[in-house]
């Protein structure tokens, strides 16, 4: 007995050992994060930037996480109740979290969060994830009730996300205008300088004890510091990341995606972000797009199978919705709605009226020439597809001048209804946000003024409160499924391709997980340079 006592402790001693020096090898390093794209505002709860909310996932905890699709776990929230058909939610928050400067997380400081962001003199892109906020309650220190005028359950999903996790209301108020690039969260890892305007270093936070149980440990997270290098030029990224001047970088350029893929030196995942695909909406409110014939002669005349092949070599899938194929209510009849047919497109213009009386290749009608200002972002992923579909469209007779600028510049146009065809597309979980920022009547002024198409419909206003009403899943996806045949009908914008995130490591960076939107969770990701 005494010999097998022996063996066990010397064992358990070993076992314990080597725990302790595995884990002592998982702490500190520096990650270093060539990023494809000048994060503008790292503020959350305002701003909507697809790519900054890769640097925003390590900032802020939410109060519930979804590690996957309709599952929701405790985060900053250790207990919910959901009542009244949705309108009313109820949590129980945890009592041992501190922002990044060490002001507590409470009630006061949800509320604070979920007004502001539902407060019109916030300006705040978020606000219709809260969709029809009511007010919330204060039960309690750590407790609070949110109502909804009417039912709301996609809050659930909608939480689980950055957009709506709470904020620091000291460091709100104390920073002002220098908030959106010092943001005060609860996560990992927190702002700690901006050496210059393309770098952004976050630390960790040595206070962080509430991980959520399906990542890998608890405490604080293991690297000591993320630097985001922004650079906008993907050769020069890409260059970089290979001379390991960089750990990982995105923004992988189509043309060498294979040869990476085919690299044994480097680690490549590829991810289809679920929610609104790259496309082109079509203005339906003025010029020659008011007319349906001329969106529907338009989506013949497009090839974005051969547009994907050409510009992105096959690394990004062909959009043919207004849901991606990586969301869960996406409907692969509307696959077949538009082959590509520049005869038929033809055709469809002539029975219109549109003709080319004058032999210069663009139609006219009443003596207006079919002219359509096409106004995007000037990067590579915009303004090539752009081209491409500008040339395709001259062929059936349709002058589609691309305006192709800076982003702020692009949203200017759009709310001053300067164009006929704008860009958008944005990664969302849930179908609801997906359909109502572009297509519901109430966003082509308010909100985010996302509905570029400018489309004001009864009946799709309709299937969107319906699908957001609706709990049961089949049921949802079958409203879903009506709406996108609907809004491929209307002809309201061009399929361009779906958003595909891809993020290229050495293989050293080990235990780097994804969210369900394809952003990096850095809590487990610890470097391994042997």
């Amino acid at each position: 007995m005494k010999f097998s006592l022996k063996i066990f402790f010397s064992t358990a001693i070993l076992i314990a050992s080597l725990t302790v020096i595995a884990s002592a090898n998982k702490k500190g390093g520096d990650l270093r994060y060539a990023h494809l794209q000048k994060a503008k505002s790292l503020d959350a709860n305002v701003w909507t930037a697809t790519n900054a909310a890769h640097i925003m996932r390590q900032i802020y905890d939410p109060l519930v996480w979804q590690p996957e699709p309709g599952k929701f776990i405790p985060g900053l929230a250790t207990e919910w109740k959901i009542e009244k058909n949705g309108t009313e939610f109820t949590f129980q928050l945890r009592k041992d979290v501190k922002f990044h400067d060490g002001t507590p997380f409470d009630a006061k400081a949800m509320k604070f969060t979920l007004d502001r962001i539902a407060d019109p003199a916030t300006r705040s892109l978020q606000s219709s994830r809260l969709g029809p906020y009511e007010k919330t309650e204060i039960l309690d220190s750590h407790k609070i009730k949110v109502y909804f005028k009417q039912p709301w359950h996609i809050f659930m999903s909608n939480l689980s996300e950055v957009a709506l996790a709470p904020a620091s209301p000291a460091a709100v108020d104390k920073m002002g205008e220098k908030y959106p690039l010092y943001p005060v969260g609860t996560g990992p890892f927190k702002v700690k300088e901006w050496p210059d305007d393309t770098t952004v270093i976050l630390e960790n936070n040595r206070a962080y004890d509430w991980a959520p149980s399906f990542l890998n440990h608890s405490g604080p997270a293991y690297l000591d510091t993320i630097t985001y290098k922004f650079i906008e030029e993907k050769s020069t990224r890409l260059i970089a990341f290979e001379n390991n001047e960089f750990d990982i970088m995105d923004g992988l350029p189509s043309e060498d995606y294979q040869r990476i893929k085919e690299d044994d030196d480097f680690v490549l995942k590829s991810f289809v972000v679920p929610g609104l695909p790259q496309v082109m909406n079509i203005n339906v409110s003025q010029g020659p797009t008011k007319e349906l014939a001329v969106r529907q002669a338009m989506l013949y005349a497009i090839d974005e199978d051969m547009m994907v092949n050409l510009i992105f070599f096959g690394a990004s899938p062909a959009a043919k919705g207004p849901l991606s194929s990586g969301s869960w209510a996406y409907y692969d009849g509307v696959e077949d709605l538009y082959p590509y047919d520049p005869a038929k497109a033809r055709e469809i213009l002539e029975e219109a009226g549109w003709k080319d009386t004058n032999g210069d290749g663009i139609r006219e009608k009443d003596g207006k020439n079919l002219i359509v200002r096409h106004v995007t972002k000037g990067d590579y992923k915009n303004r090539k597809p752009a081209e491409f579909y500008q040339a395709q469209l001259k062929e059936v007779g349709i002058d589609a001048v691309v305006e192709a600028m800076a982003y702020e510049a692009t949203a200017r146009r759009y709310a001053d209804n300067a164009y006929e065809m704008a860009r958008l597309g944005y990664a969302l979980f849930d179908a609801h946000d997906t359909f109502y920022l572009p297509f519901h009547s109430s966003q082509v002024e308010g909100g985010g003024q996302f509905n570029r198409s400018r489309v004001i419909d009864p009946k799709i206003d309709d299937l969107i409160s319906k699908g957001v009403a609706e709990t049961d899943i089949e049921k949802r996806y079958e409203i879903y499924k009506e709406l996108q045949m609907y809004v491929m009908e209307q002809a309201l914008f061009l399929p361009s391709y779906e958003v595909t995130f891809s993020h290229v490591h050495y293989p050293y960076v080990k235990d780097l997980k994804v969210d369900l939107l394809g952003r990096e969770y850095f809590y487990d990701v610890y470097l391994d340079k042997k």
